[in-house]
């Protein structure tokens, strides 16, 4: 027993991964499927309604996953359902925001479903990772992609409300496993010695200081495709949405090497070793650049033709020649956030993230209407290149501050 409880450890990192891999690949296949049963108008604003839900996402990640990785149980079942109860209210608060303000017609309600189904989904994925359930975490993931390509392609919804019903529907059937699994997250009674147990002040203080750093890139990404989306122009989000969607693989590559390198950068910050941690940080950044950069070239050669298969002739002329350099960009402020996080310096990664926004801000600003993708884009790439040359500067000026006196 104890050979194969220490094969499980060791299987336990790739099953990790494997499941983030699924679950991106889920997300990708989506967009796809969308793309091409939705005509391009319908499809940037089904952009729109799923740019709301990356916003959600990052509250969830920052209430409910993370706190719940930290302490690993919730005080009682009390606390479970107001962390998780609190996103979806805000989540559609913001939503319900933006239709009176910014979208045309009466209020949809296909976007609270959406967003009450997509939280069940990432409720049922923490409590499977809390429980190490990494086996049942990528069967879902697998279960989850191929109901989208059967009910989208196969029953081919006419309108972007009917398919936003459905991708909700299908995300409720997850409420089976987040009901089977929630004693994994709930203080046994009496609880073992030496447990923490998460409050739902201490989610709430942890989120929402985790939330505001990530808001920040959310505003030059998924804010973007928002504003696009519910212009008159409304397929200029979608093509927004194509762009990031090829942006995803990268950053999900380059976040799996960030958290390997973490641990070790993280201890080794403020020893002695600090100059062996410089190194390794500096060779991840430059490794990670020049991943970017060739994945960018790869896209500009490559995607005219990736993009009318992936999302289909509609989508057949769309400009690439940012991919040449914009994915460098963003792929470095991805590397240079390992290095604030082992450094400890998350709100030294807030302003500089608010210093990128205000410049996409500015840019988006001062561009003429009607707002193209091709605008935006620009845009969004000036905002992670001048947070990503506030990142180095800082980061040079944290390598060059005196270590730490260690205790002994």
């Amino acid at each position: 027993m104890a050979s194969f409880s220490g094969i499980r450890k060791r299987l336990g990192p790739i099953y990790a991964v494997a499941d983030q891999c699924i679950y991106s690949a889920s997300q990708l296949l989506l967009s796809f499927a969308l793309a091409r049963v939705l005509s391009p108008s319908d499809f940037g604003i089904a952009s729109a309604f799923l740019a709301i839900v990356s916003f959600q996402y990052i509250l969830h990640t920052a209430v409910v996953h993370e706190p719940l990785l930290i302490k690993r149980y919730y005080a009682d079942r009390s606390a479970a359902w107001w962390s998780w109860a609190l996103v979806v209210a805000v989540s559609v608060a913001g939503s319900l925001i933006w239709q009176v303000t910014g979208f045309p017609g009466p209020l949809n309600w296909a976007g609270v479903a959406l967003i009450v189904g997509y939280e069940i989904f990432w409720i049922s994925r923490s409590v499977l990772l809390v429980g190490r359930r990494f086996v049942v975490l990528c069967v879902s993931g697998v279960l989850i992609s191929s109901g989208y390509l059967v009910v989208l392609v196969g029953l081919r919804p006419a309108t972007w409300t009917q398919a936003l019903l459905w991708i909700a529907a299908i995300q409720l059937s997850f409420l089976l496993l987040v009901a089977r699994s929630l004693k994994n997250v709930i203080a046994p009674l009496p609880a073992p010695a030496n447990t923490q147990t998460l409050t739902i002040k201490e989610a709430t203080a942890y989120g929402w200081k985790a939330s505001l750093s990530q808001l920040m890139s959310w505003i030059m990404t998924g804010g973007a495709i928002l504003l696009l989306g519910s212009s008159a122009d409304s397929a200029q989000g979608g093509l927004l949405k194509i762009y990031i969607t090829f942006l995803l693989p990268m950053q999900y590559v380059l976040l799996a090497l960030g958290y390997y390198i973490l641990p070790k950068l993280a201890a080794s910050w403020k020893s002695d070793r600090r100059k062996d941690a410089f190194r390794l940080f500096i060779k991840f950044v430059v490794f990670g650049f020049l991943v970017a950069e060739i994945g960018g070239v790869l896209l500009g050669l490559l995607g005219p033709y990736l993009v009318v298969l992936a999302f289909g002739k509609n989508y057949g002329g769309m400009d690439f020649s940012p991919f040449f350099y914009a994915p460098a960009i963003f792929g470095l402020t991805m590397c240079l956030r390992t290095g604030f996080r082992a450094a400890g310096r998350p709100g030294a990664l807030l302003w500089c993230s608010i210093f990128g926004a205000l410049v996409f801000a500015a840019c988006m600003l001062m561009g003429k209407p009607p707002i193209s993708y091709i605008q935006t884009i620009n845009a969004m790439t000036l905002g992670f290149a001048c947070m990503a040359a506030a990142m180095m500067a800082w980061l040079f000026f944290i390598m060059r501050a005196p270590a730490a006196p260690q205790a002994r």
